[in-house]
C-alpha cells in the first residue's frame, strides 16, 4: 500500500479526548528550492494520547513538526493548514502560536553556561512582549522543573547534565512556555528518545504519557517496537506522504514494514509490549 489514500482508521488505545481538542494536519506541502519534502500530508493527533510518527531516514518527519510549530526556514515553500482545538495555527500570530505549541527538537539550543532553572525561563519569553519577566513567571518555572522531573536538576548548568537529564529540562522549558495558554496546547518531539539508554527512554515516555493525559503529544521515532509499545497511535511516512495511520497494530503491519523500509519483519506483541525482529530481504540470488 502506497499513498495518502492508504490510510487506516483504527482507533488507538486510549483517546478518550474528544477529537475537536485535539491536533489536525489537512494537506499539508513544504518544499525547499523546489525539492518536495512532505505532499499533501493529511493526519490526526488527538488530545489526551501519544502520536508516534515513524518512517524511514529523510521521510519528512521532522520537516512536519517544524511546520506545524511554525519554525520553516524562510527558504521554505508551504501549504495546508494546522488546526488545535479547532483553530487555525498556521494562520495565528507567531507569539499566539508558540504558546500553544511547543516544539522540543533533536539538537535543542543548549547555552552550557544556563542553569537549568534558567534555560526552562527562557519558555515564559514567547508570554512578554518586552524581554523581561513577571512575578508569575517563577511559580510557573518551578511547576514545569517539577512537572518534567527536572526540579532536582535547577541549579545544574546545562553543560553538566546527561543527555537524558537535558530532555528532560528541554520538556520543562516546553511545558512552560504552553503554562497560561487557556485554550490548550500541544507538545511535539523530535527523537526524544535518540542516544538514551534502555533505562532513560522508558523514564522519558513515562513521562511523555503523563503530559499526554491533557493534551496531544506527537513525537518522532525510529524505533517501530519502541513506537508500537508506547503510543496511542502511529502515523506511517515515507517520502513526504502519508501512508497509514492508526493503531499500531492496524499500521505497522509486515507487509507495509517490507514496502516502506526494505525489509521483512516478524511481529510478536503481548501484554508487556511488541517485539520486532527484522532480516535483510531474500533477493533471490545464487551464489
Amino acid at each position: 500500500m502506497s499513498g495518502a489514500d492508504a490510510r487506516v482508521l483504527g482507533a488507538g488505545r486510549h483517546t478518550s479526548a474528544a477529537a475537536g481538542a485535539g491536533l489536525q494536519v489537512r494537506g499539508l506541502s513544504v518544499a525547499v528550492r523546489g525539492r518536495s519534502i512532505v505532499d499533501e500530508a493529511s493526519w490526526s493527533a488527538p488530545a489526551g494520547a501519544i502520536t508516534a510518527l515513524v518512517g524511514p531516514n529523510g521521510a519528512g518527519k521532522s520537516t512536519m513538526l517544524r511546520a506545524i510549530a511554525g519554525v520553516l526556514p524562510e527558504r521554505a515553500e508551504r501549504s495546508g493548514s494546522v488546526l488545535l482545538g479547532g483553530e487555525r495555527l498556521d494562520t495565528m500570530p507567531a507569539r499566539r502560536r508558540a504558546r500553544r505549541i511547543a516544539l522540543v527538537e533533536q539538537l535543542a539550543d543548549a547555552v552550557p553556561q544556563l542553569t537549568a532553572r534558567e534555560a526552562v525561563r527562557l519558555g515564559r519569553t514567547p508570554h512578554h512582549r518586552m524581554l523581561g519577566f513577571s512575578l508569575g513567571d517563577d511559580a510557573v518555572v518551578e511547576r514545569a522543573l517539577e512537572d518534567a522531573g527536572a526540579a532536582p536538576l535547577a541549579e545544574r548548568r546545562l553543560a553538566e547534565l546527561s543527555g537524558g537529564e537535558l530532555q528532560r529540562v528541554h520538556i520543562a522549558r516546553a511545558l512552560a512556555q504552553q503554562a497560561g495558554a487557556d485554550e490548550g496546547g500541544a507538545l511535539l518531539l523530535d527523537e526524544p528518545t535518540n542516544h538514551l539508554d534502555v533505562a532513560w527512554q522508558l523514564d522519558l515516555l513515562e513521562l511523555v504519557r503523563r503530559i499526554a493525559a491533557d493534551r496531544p503529544v506527537v513525537l518522532t521515532v525510529h524505533d517501530l517496537a519502541l513506537a508500537a509499545t508506547h503510543a496511542d497511535r502511529v502515523v506511517l511516512v515515507d517520502g513526504g506522504r502519508v501512508i497509514a495511520e492508526g493503531g499500531a497494530d492496524a499500521v505497522l503491519t509486515s507487509d507495509r514494514i517490507r514496502s516502506v523500509y526494505g525489509v521483512e519483519a516478524s511481529i510478536d506483541a503481548d501484554a508487556d509490549g511488541v517485539a520486532i525482529r527484522y532480516r535483510r530481504l531474500d533477493t533471490g540470488g545464487g551464489a
